[in-house]
């Protein structure tokens, strides 16, 4: 079931993007995390029972534009895959701008940094979707498998 769509999508709500269940060894964090946040985060996703925003990834090399503190969630969790949803740099649903000065952060310096083993420091990139991402409600079952 990876990497296909997904049926648990609000009606309405999907606005021309796909969900997808992506495997978390698929996924590369971008920016390191508060890991306060993070467990916040885990605690909300157990006392829920479902998972409500996807990831958003680099459909190619599954870079977070947008969830690195869900990906952690996730990873706590012992989940085997995450709801995602698989877009590019060049879509034009998509902006990415720096987070502190708000000026376009420059693409080819995320593909550089992580290709070097690294990753942004916390609130370095802001990543923005136009039009706004689908919630979705699927339960927590359906994701350790």
């Amino acid at each position: 079931m990876e990497n296909q769509p997904l049926c648990f999508v609000a009606p309405g709500a999907q606005q021309g993007y796909r969900v997808v269940l992506r495997s978390l060894h698929d996924v590369r964090q971008s920016e390191q995390v508060d890991p306060g946040n993070v467990q916040r985060l885990r605690e909300s996703i157990l006392h829920t029972g479902h998972w409500l925003e996807p990831i958003i990834v680099e459909r190619s090399r599954g870079i977070v534009m947008d969830g690195n503190h869900r990906l952690n969630a996730a990873l706590q969790l012992g989940l085997k895959r995450v709801p995602c949803i698989e877009l590019d740099y060049a879509d034009p649903r998509v902006c990415v701008r720096h987070w502190q000065t708000g000026q376009a952060f420059e693409v080819e310096r995320i593909f550089t940094t992580l290709a070097r083993g690294e990753m942004f420091p916390y609130k370095t990139t802001r990543h923005a979707f136009d039009p706004a991402l689908p919630v979705v409600a699927i339960p927590l079952d359906n994701l350790y498998g």
